[in-house]
């Protein structure tokens, strides 16, 4: 007879695949609705930028165009309108919304869900011609899916232990969400999903290679992890038959990854009472999220005090841990500045803000910027975790000015978290902000228009037809 603790042990990717295939739209509240409805606008604006300002998208855009087979499935956004194959769609479209540190985040599993989620959605919801219900249903899948993975790993793993051996997590566990995403999308019933999920298994992947050295694959994480939830998802529902167990099983996700350390329970314990996407937050800065709170404390203290950069003689700054990739001071690249909290911090003294013009190569070089970095210092403070717990990302700052005064702010939930959430208008301002002289005034409207009455829509081809081919003002 199986022991209590081996039979636990089984739980995981069965029970989810058929929670997933059995989620139905009028399971959801409208809070849930309507946090997926936003996620799905920010996601356009963070994808256009990318594709209209970087030349890492116009070179994805251009691959996954001509690797298309000539098959027009599914929208490249911000590339005159070009479609291809859905996976060479995700691919790109992936690319695009990690493009610029702009995904959303799950705090306390440091996850970045939509890049790994939402174009893998897109991207069958327009080949398949499948109604907006249909997409809202797959994004909350993925979300949850995603997350509960990344939850259920201890905390002895989570965090410092996982990134020591250069793994990339949103990317490891977001296949298994854009898999399950693209799954429900598509309308796999228990079985096919099973079977998805253990393809995902099978092709996961992410590391921090690309992060050390500044290269663009940090950019390509977004793309190849929806971009194999679709081939895993097209994979089962054709018959290819996937691993069951690739979660729990002797050689799965967990023993791999993640030494074995896990709480199965975590994967299925609630299901439908909450909705992870509820947890997640939308990002007010381009850069990673450990250093907003500190960058939003600083411009509050600037702001209300009226101080002058030239005047400050130290920034102390603490945060949610002390990593020494987070806290370096010699910043070459736009990856490793938007992975420095010296940085962050320097560029908002200079420049009184943090914004995607911030992190533009001329600033790295800024002599100003490069002086105040030398000044900043950071540290990691338990007492400020500990208050803010590990569903934020909580930061500290101490300005020492020259005359002597010091100014103290910390910020414990910054703006976009679920605790202090964007308001529709500046949500629409963020759009705006990114997506500034390639998209008017007339199409951010009609894009966030047709996005909050998604439950309403048919076919999300319009809406992706207006990312597809930006109009310039």
């Amino acid at each position: 007879m199986m022991s209590a603790d081996r039979e636990r042990n089984r739980l995981g990717t069965r029970e989810l695949a058929q929670w997933v295939s059995s989620l139905s739209y009028n399971d959801l509240p409208q809070s849930t609705v309507m946090k997926a409805k936003s996620v799905v606008f920010d996601c356009l604006g963070a994808s256009i930028f990318t594709g209209c300002r970087k030349q890492w998208g116009k070179v994805i855009a251009e691959y996954a165009s001509i690797h298309g087979g000539g098959q027009p499935e599914a929208t490249i956004i911000a590339s005159g309108g070009r479609k291809t194959l859905a996976v060479q769609a995700a691919l790109a479209n992936g690319t695009m919304a990690e493009g610029f540190e702009l995904g959303d985040v799950h705090p306390g599993t440091a996850t970045r869900p939509f890049p790994m989620i939402l174009p893998a959605v897109l991207a069958l919801g327009e080949a398949r011609r499948r109604p907006g219900k249909a997409i809202i249903e797959a994004i909350v899948a993925g979300y949850e899916v995603n997350t509960r993975i990344a939850t259920a790993v201890a905390i002895s793993q989570r965090g410092r232990p996982m990134l020591s051996r250069g793994l990339y997590v949103p990317s490891l566990v977001g296949t298994f969400g854009g898999a399950a995403a693209a799954g429900k999308v598509i309308g796999l019933p228990t079985r096919e999903m099973t079977w998805t999920l253990g393809i995902a298994g099978a092709l996961t992947g992410g590391y921090f290679q690309g992060h050390e050295e500044g290269a663009w694959t940090r950019r390509l994480n977004g793309g190849m992890t929806p971009s194999r939830g679709v081939t895993a998802a097209l994979l089962g529902e054709r018959g290819f038959v996937g691993p069951e167990r690739p979660l729990e099983g002797e050689y799965g996700f967990y023993r791999v990854f993640a030494n074995g350390e896990y709480d199965p329970q975590v994967l299925i314990e609630g299901l439908g009472k909450s909705y992870k996407i509820e947890e997640t937050w939308l990002k007010s800065y381009p850069m990673n999220s450990t250093l907003h709170s500190s960058a939003e404390a600083l411009l509050s203290i600037i702001k209300v005090n009226g101080l002058r950069y030239g005047d400050i003689s130290e920034i102390k700054a603490s945060f949610l841990e002390y990593v020494p990739i987070l806290s370096k001071k010699e910043v070459k690249t736009v990856v490793s500045a938007q992975f420095s909290m010296p940085y962050a911090l320097a560029v908002a003294a200079v420049r009184g803000e943090v914004t995607v013009e911030e992190f533009e190569e001329d600033v790295l070089t800024d002599p100003d910027v490069l002086a105040m970095i030398q000044r900043v210092n950071c540290a990691y403070d338990a007492e400020l975790v500990q208050r803010a717990g590990l569903g934020s990302q909580p930061g500290r700052v101490t300005v020492i000015m020259r005359d002597g005064r010091n100014f103290i702010e910390e910020v414990l939930y910054p703006k976009g978290h679920p605790k202090n959430p964007m308001s529709v208008d500046e949500l629409k301002a963020k759009f705006r902000g990114l997506t500034a002289g390639f998209v008017t005034e007339s199409d951010c409207e009609r894009i966030y228009d047709l996005v909050m009455d998604l439950e309403n829509t048919a076919d999300i081809a319009p809406i992706m037809k207006l990312c597809g081919a930006p109009r310039a003002k």
